[in-house]
């Protein structure tokens, strides 16, 4: 891990609660180390810190990327997202996390299932993006859930990946009730589940979102028998996995 002084770039909302960060390392001599995936600690003056998934791949600019969504009953998240828009500058800590990976380390077997809910589409971002720019042909599916169409941002990125990379597929899911949406509706869990292909023994899938989502899809994999050591995410490392009841 290393800490850095970074310049606040710019700061813009992508839809109607979630805010695009850029940060520039201070210091250009400095080169900015991490994964794609890996998550970062921002820094406040006053001490506290909190933790977001850098959005940008470490082939890209040294700038830094963050999706942060503006909560307004937490006092930190409001004093950060104040910090951002009102200050030149931020510290920030870099990279923690394992649910990550580098080309270097793949196989061109593997399967990657990319599963995000909400914001947690920043780490995926990462991922993929570090994964095309290093123009890597393994079959890689996105799925990202949100509740309504109003909670997805950046929807054309992914759908213009599909588009260009044939190995790349993108499935939008809404777990609302929404009459006008033509695509998957229900829960993530859900979608993966019924897409699943017989052969699971090369899949690797990153799973970024709440512990809740990410322990119910661990549990549809796992029935499925898919191995713990093909499954990827942060929650890990901070929620417990509850007990499941049979």
């Amino acid at each position: 891990m290393k800490s850095y002084t970074t310049d606040i770039v710019n700061v813009s909302l992508l839809n109607h609660d979630v805010y695009r960060v850029r940060l520039r390392v201070a210091d250009a001599q400095h080169r900015l180390e991490f994964i794609a995936g890996q998550y970062l600690d921002l820094e406040l003056p006053d001490g506290r810190k909190a933790s977001f998934s850098i959005a940008s791949a470490p082939d890209q600019s040294s700038d830094l990327e963050l999706h942060i969504r503006a909560m307004p009953e937490s006092l930190l998240n409001t004093a950060i997202l104040t910090h951002l828009q009102t200050q030149p500058q931020v510290s920030v800590t870099l990279g923690m996390g394992s649910c990550c990976l580098d080309v270097q380390t793949l196989n061109p077997e593997q399967h990657l299932v990319f599963v995000a809910a909400s914001t947690g589409f920043a780490q995926i971002k990462s991922m993929v993006e570090h994964l095309l720019a290093n123009q890597v042909m393994n079959p890689i599916d996105i799925y990202w859930g949100a509740r309504q169409r109003e909670d997805m941002y950046l929807v054309d990125l992914p759908d213009q990946w599909s588009k260009e990379h044939k190995n790349v597929r993108f499935v939008p899911v809404l777990s609302d009730d929404d009459a006008e949406w033509m695509g998957r509706k229900g829960m993530l869990p859900t979608a993966i589940q019924e897409d699943l292909p017989s052969d699971l023994s090369q899949m690797r899938v990153y799973i970024s979102g709440s512990p809740a989502m990410v322990y119910a899809l661990v549990d549809v994999l796992e029935d499925r028998g898919v191995l713990d050591d093909q499954i990827f995410a942060d929650a890990f490392a901070y929620a417990p996995r509850p007990v499941r009841h049979t």
